[in-house]
């Protein structure tokens, strides 16, 4: 999964969005991974999938979101045509504390 573009979208009908986003980008982080963003977190609230269409803001950050994530790959893509190579990587080091 390294080098890959992620995007963590959340929904949810009251709270518990901004806990979830952190949470699942935290496990984009320890894979290497590029993270997209966009003009907010990527999140919709909503009791019922037909009240999303009212959620003004999310729709926003969703399609933010969609064009950022297109541009990120079109990026990616370019790189590679140019001869650009994804980084390589060191072997992973554990740490042990408990001696």
């Amino acid at each position: 999964m390294a080098n890959k573009p992620a995007a963590t979208i959340v929904v949810c009908r009251r709270g518990g969005a901004s806990a979830t986003f952190d949470q699942i980008n935290k496990y984009y982080t320890i894979n290497n991974m590029l993270i997209v963003g966009s003009n907010y977190w990527n999140s919709v609230h909503t009791a019922t999938p037909e009240a999303i269409a009212k959620d003004a803001e999310g729709l926003q950050t969703m399609r933010t979101l969609g064009v950022n994530m297109a541009w990120i790959l079109k990026c990616i893509e370019a790189g590679k045509n140019s001869g650009i190579s994804a980084p390589k990587r060191e072997d992973k080091i554990a740490t042990f504390f408990a001696q």
